[in-house]
């Protein structure tokens, strides 16, 4: 139950640090190194088996403890079993497995299924399954026109080899660039004595 705990906390880190600014996410993933990688993908991967069984014991604990109590009420003054009682108790089931499948939905995206999938992803090694020709392809662009890519792209590979939130990151940084060249042009559009002409 160590590694689930330790599991958990990892990905509550990784929350935090994609609430954090953009820059402390560059920081963070350019010093990680290959080991570094490999033991959180190793805790993760006891983890998540961990937490697997141990959300299917909770929710099911839960839903019969629940179950229990109904039925208890229901059959507390005689025993006999009747349709109605039966409905009760069908309905029931149903109604409180919802309820528990609404939470844990709503559970999924901070330490969920989703969660650990997502942390698993962003620490996956290149490939075809994990990222497409059209975002690998983009990345390539923007390392080759802006120095800021590259830059992190090569302080990564000097000591590890590029992940997918690697990736990302490339792409994110080489759109801030492009945004910024953008605004910059649009600011200056028309100046140096152009004029617009009026489209009518």
């Amino acid at each position: 139950m160590i590694a689930l705990f330790k599991g958990l906390g990892l990905l509550l880190e990784d929350n935090e640090l994609y609430h954090s600014p953009f820059e402390k996410q560059v920081d963070h993933w350019k010093k990680l190194s290959d080991q570094q990688i490999r033991e959180e993908v190793s805790l993760l991967a006891k983890a998540k088996c961990q937490w697997l069984i141990a959300s299917i014991v909770l929710w099911q604990a839960s839903s019969l403890l629940i179950l229990g109590l109904i039925t208890n009420y229901l059959w507390r003054d005689d025993f006999h079993i009747t349709f109605t009682r039966i409905v009760i108790v069908v309905g029931s089931w149903v109604s409180i497995l919802f309820v528990i499948w609404f939470m844990a939905n709503m559970f999924d995206r901070t330490a969920g299924f989703e969660r650990w999938m997502k942390a698993f992803n962003s620490r996956a090694r290149i490939s075809s399954d994990a990222d497409s020709v059209d975002e690998v392809a983009e990345a390539l662009e923007m390392a080759k026109h802006y120095p800021e890519v590259l830059d992190y792209k090569q302080a990564v590979t000097a000591n590890r080899e590029l992940r997918h939130e690697d990736i990302r990151i490339m792409r994110e940084l080489g759109r801030m660039r492009q945004h910024s060249m953008l605004v910059g042009e649009l600011n200056h559009i028309g100046d140096d004595g152009l004029r617009l002409q009026p489209a009518f």
